[in-house]
C-alpha cells in the first residue's frame, strides 16, 4: 500500500485511538497527509507525533453542533488546501437496555453518532462539491445492521449512519462518493474492559465465524486505504461489513 495515497490529504475524526487510529496509521503509511482529531488537543497531537509521516493532530468535538463543525471544516480546508477523503469515525457508546436508557443517554449518542456525522458530511461535502471531487467514509457498526439486545439507542444511531450514507451517495454522485464501514467486535480501548474478562472473550469469539475479534490496523487499515484512494472510484453508497462474519446473511 505504500505510496498509493501520496499527495492526498485525509481527515480522520476520532483518530487518536482504536479504529480511528488504525485507519490513520494505514493512511499515513500509504503516503497520505493525515489530519486526525480527538476531543483534546494534547491527545490528538500525541497520537499524530507517534504516527509521524507528517500527521497533524487537532482538537474537535463531533457533538458540538452545526456551527462548530462548519468552523472546524473551514479551518481544516484553509490550512490543508482541501481534504481529499473524510473518515467520520468519532462517536460515543452507551450500552443500556431500551427501558434503562434515559434522555441524556439518547441525546448524547444522537449528537455524536448521527448529528455529528451529518454536519461533518454537510460541511466537508459542500466544499468537495464546489471543488469537484472528494470521498467520504462514514463509520457505522455491525450493530447498526443486525441489532443487539442492550444496544437499542446505539444501534439506532449507527443504522441512521447507513441510511444517511446511501442518501448522500445518490445526492452527491458523481462528484463525491459516500460509503460506510460497519465494523464488528474489535480490539479497542472502548472494548478492553469487557474483553479482558475471559468468559466474555470466549463468548464473543464463539459468535464470530472467523473465531476472533478484529485488529484495527490489520483488519481495517487496507480497506481505509482502498476507500480513500482511486481504487474506490466506482464505489458509492456501499456498506462494507468488517465483522468476521457476525452479520450472517
Amino acid at each position: 500500500m505504500r505510496g498509493t495515497l501520496t499527495g492526498r490529504t485525509m481527515l480522520v475524526t476520532g483518530g487518536s485511538r482504536g479504529i480511528g487510529r488504525g485507519m490513520a496509521e494505514a493512511l499515513a503509511e500509504a503516503g497520505a497527509t493525515v489530519v486526525l482529531t480527538a476531543r483534546t488537543e494534547d491527545g490528538a497531537r500525541m497520537t499524530a507525533a507517534e504516527i509521524g509521516s507528517g500527521a497533524v493532530g487537532v482538537a474537535y468535538d463531533a457533538s458540538a453542533g452545526r456551527a462548530a463543525t462548519e468552523d472546524f471544516a473551514e479551518a481544516v480546508w484553509r490550512e490543508t488546501g482541501g481534504v481529499d477523503a473524510l473518515f467520520n469515525n468519532a462517536g460515543t457508546v452507551v450500552m443500556k437496555s431500551a427501558l434503562d436508557t434515559v434522555e441524556s443517554d439518547w441525546s448524547e449518542m444522537i449528537a455524536a453518532n448521527l448529528s455529528g456525522v451529518f454536519w461533518s458530511c454537510q460541511s466537508f461535502g459542500r466544499r468537495m462539491l464546489e471543488r469537484g471531487s472528494g470521498k467520504i467514509v462514514n463509520i457505522s457498526s455491525d450493530i447498526g445492521i443486525r441489532g443487539e439486545a442492550g444496544w437499542s439507542a446505539y444501534s439506532a444511531t449507527k443504522g441512521g449512519v447507513v441510511a444517511l450514507t446511501k442518501s448522500l451517495a445518490w445526492e452527491w454522485a458523481p462528484t463525491v462518493t459516500v460509503n460506510t464501514i460497519a465494523p464488528g467486535p474489535f480490539d479497542t480501548p472502548a472494548n478492553a474492559p469487557a474483553f479482558s474478562i475471559p468468559e466474555v472473550m470466549e463468548m464473543v469469539n464463539a459468535r464470530v465465524p472467523l473465531g476472533r475479534v478484529g485488529e484495527p490496523r490489520r483488519d481495517l487499515g487496507p480497506l481505509a486505504v482502498l476507500l480513500g484512494g482511486p481504487g474506490s472510484d466506482f464505489m458509492t453508497g456501499a456498506v462494507f461489513r468488517v465483522d468476521g462474519g457476525i452479520c450472517r446473511s
